[in-house]
């Protein structure tokens, strides 16, 4: 039997795991890929923060979308796509610092990249997510006749 989450499973999901692997377009189109540690709203909006020279930030100038994929083994996979915007204004800068860091705390043992970057080489992002789904991983068997996928509305 396929099992669907409510938007709340998906939100209290991603709001513990916090790490991402994120996809953007890069120089033509050429693809690429990374890990990211991010930090979640209720409605959904997503924050990360990459080095202000990285490819990352480079990508986001080009093309400002992103498709990501959050999972847990053995629990749920999160697919989403969305577009990036970069926050400029200080209040919403230092507030999305905050969440970013918050969310690292959900990880023994866990310290990433991000959080050593020092003095203000550092370019902080949100996400608007547009597209959303989630597939339960506890099955040993992912075989249906249907998507296994619950499809998340997120705007009505």
């Amino acid at each position: 039997m396929v099992k669907t989450y409510s938007v709340q499973e998906v939100y209290e999901f991603m709001k513990k795991t916090s790490i991402m692997s994120a996809a953007f377009c890069h120089q033509n189109n050429k693809p690429l890929s990374t890990i990211l540690l991010f930090a979640i709203d209720e409605d959904f909006t997503m924050y990360f923060a990459t080095l202000s020279s990285s490819y990352k930030a480079k990508a986001i100038e080009e093309n400002n979308q992103i498709s990501i994929s959050v999972w847990e083994h053995k629990q749920m996979l999160v697919q989403a796509n969305g577009s990036i915007s970069k926050i400029n204004d200080p209040a919403e800068l230092n507030t999305a610092l905050d969440k970013i860091v918050e969310s690292s705390a959900t990880h023994e043992d866990f310290w990433p990249p991000v959080l050593q970057i020092s003095g203000h080489d550092y370019a902080v992002y949100k996400i608007k997510l547009s597209w959303l789904r989630a597939l339960d991983l506890t099955s040993p068997y992912l075989v249906e006749n249907k998507s296994l996928f619950t499809e998340i509305k997120l705007y009505e």
